[in-house]
């Protein structure tokens, strides 16, 4: 309201921002992460002449001013440049946090960015003083630098300052741990994930006519995508030579560069071959789903889940994006009566963790768990 725009065009920025938001959320991208090149991958994935690309082209420009333009709000994130003995500090915790390994350059940063006012707080004259920090100071801390950030926004802020306080107390600069009196940030409402019920499925499938290639390739891609789990990303980078025909198989590289073997189930493989049978002779590389437009190569991930945005929107079921198969996939496993061990495998998931959400929507073994009425332990 206060650049003036109409209440249309408001509108159609907001409806833009959710598609982003949406998108974020299927490639994992929080928002302390959210630049210029990520922006332009989001609207790259837009088909010429889809529906909503002349008003995501239009109005991504306005987003773009908001998140990257610091004269068009107050800026909340510190400075990247820290001098001085409190820079000196940061690159020391730095480096220790990348020799504790698996750790990327990209978490590094991003704890930098949220941490560095605490160590620049504690500077006195040229010396940074840890003698001065408590868990008073840390917790306040934590409260105005997340103030107006989003629940995820403040986990990692807490993380951050967790692990800037490890470093500090292993390094001897503080001498008691001050992470037992770090405060939780408030949790979001707890959602279950969403997959789709078989008549949607069916929706969105019924959604690309087989009588024409584009969609014959989308009907694969939903189909690989809900049968398999895969990432859109994964889906993205597949290749011809990924697939075992003889032996019945794929392969996917899943996040980490982990190579993962999948069984190729009946119906997944009928859709891929309906699909490589009118597969562009002339594609410029080996991808399975490629455009269908020049130049012709593979898919982007955000191509990928472009697919699946607009077969929904066709299909009426509203704003949808590639995740949602891959929970519905995770899903099935659990409905037939599959343990969370042989959905983790379908996932690829490294941590038994990430796979638990999906106990919650056992409703089945979750009622053996259910006391009955009017018992008492």
């Amino acid at each position: 309201m206060v650049q003036r725009y109409s209440l249309a065009t408001i509108s159609q920025i907001v409806t833009v921002a959710l598609w982003l938001s949406a998108w974020m959320g299927d490639h994992g991208v929080g928002l302390e992460a959210l630049d210029g090149e990520l922006l332009d991958e989001f609207a790259a994935g837009f088909v010429p002449g889809a529906p909503g690309r002349a008003m995501a082209m239009c109005r991504i420009s306005v987003i773009r001013r908001f998140f990257l333009d610091p004269r068009s709000r107050s800026p909340r994130a510190p400075a990247p440049a820290v001098a001085g003995s409190a820079g000196a500090e940061l690159n020391a915790w730095g480096t220790w946090q990348r020799e504790q390994g698996a750790i990327t350059e990209r978490v590094i940063r991003n704890r930098r960015r949220w941490a560095s006012g605490f160590v620049t707080a504690l500077v006195h004259g040229d010396a940074v003083r840890w003698d001065d920090a408590d868990v008073a100071m840390v917790n306040a801390y934590i409260a105005g630098r997340g103030k107006g950030y989003a629940p995820a926004s403040c986990s990692l802020l807490v993380s951050a300052m967790r692990s800037l306080l490890r470093w500090a107390l292993v390094t001897g600069r503080i001498d008691r741990d001050l992470r037992r009196g770090i405060l939780r940030p408030r949790v979001s409402r707890a959602t279950l994930p969403r997959g789709l019920t078989p008549g949607q499925l069916d929706a969105l499938l019924a959604a690309a006519s087989p009588a024409t290639r584009v969609g014959v390739r989308d009907r694969a891609v939903v189909i690989t995508l809900s049968r398999l789990g895969l990432r859109a990303g994964e889906a993205a980078g597949l290749t011809l030579d990924d697939i075992d025909w003889a032996a019945g198989r794929l392969t996917v590289v899943g996040k980490g560069q982990r190579r993962l073997t999948l069984p190729l189930p009946v119906d997944v493989g009928q859709a891929l071959v309906a699909w490589l049978r009118v597969r562009p002779a002339d594609a410029q590389d080996r991808a399975v789903f490629v455009r269908l437009r020049a130049p012709i190569r593979g898919l982007s991930s955000a191509g990928i889940s472009d697919i699946v945005v607009h077969l929904a929107g066709r299909a009426g079921l509203g704003v949808m994006h590639a995740h949602r198969l891959r929970h519905t996939a995770a899903m099935n496993v659990i409905a037939a009566g599959g343990t969370l061990t042989e959905a983790r495998e379908l996932l690829g998931h490294s941590r038994t963790d990430s796979t638990h959400v999906y106990a919650r929507t056992d409703l089945a073994s979750l009622r053996t768990l259910v006391l009955p009425f009017g018992q008492v332990p």
